[in-house]
């Protein structure tokens, strides 16, 4: 019984830690110049913006808060891996565009099954403030 009690308090201290995921502010979506699928956006953090990053999914626009991956995150579950590994987000360059971080679903930062689009966060959470599943509508 008492490795039962150790094994859970283990694994509660292993779950997700969303340093450098922030909540942002989607300021503008525009149409990638060199994709049909994908979409340039601007974000704001409260106290700069930050831009551009690219994104496929297409459930949000102008005005959403959203949790945005700077460079440096980890990423709890890639959802593109068959095995839905962990991976740190860098910059990455997608049809000629440098994104400067990712907009997360809520399947990728390993809180929901659902990773068709984009998680959207109350209108209430600060910008800028580190991700918590509390900010999620």
């Amino acid at each position: 019984m008492l490795s039962w009690f150790k094994q859970f308090f283990q694994s509660q201290a292993t779950a997700p830690s969303f340093d450098k995921i922030i909540a942002a502010k989607v300021m503008s979506v525009e149409k990638h110049p060199n994709a049909d699928r994908l979409r340039v956006i601007e974000l704001f953090d409260g106290t700069k913006t930050i831009s551009p990053i690219v994104c496929g999914a297409w459930n949000f626009e102008a005005g959403a808060i959203v949790a945005l991956a700077l460079p440096g995150a980890t990423i709890p579950h890639d959802q593109h891996d068959p095995e839905g590994k962990s991976f740190t987000l860098s910059k990455a360059t997608i049809r000629g565009i440098e994104s400067q971080g990712m907009i997360c679903s809520g399947k990728e930062l390993g809180i929901t099954d659902d990773g068709s689009g984009i998680l959207l966060l109350k209108d209430t959470a600060k910008l800028g403030s580190n991700f918590s599943a509390d900010l999620v509508r």
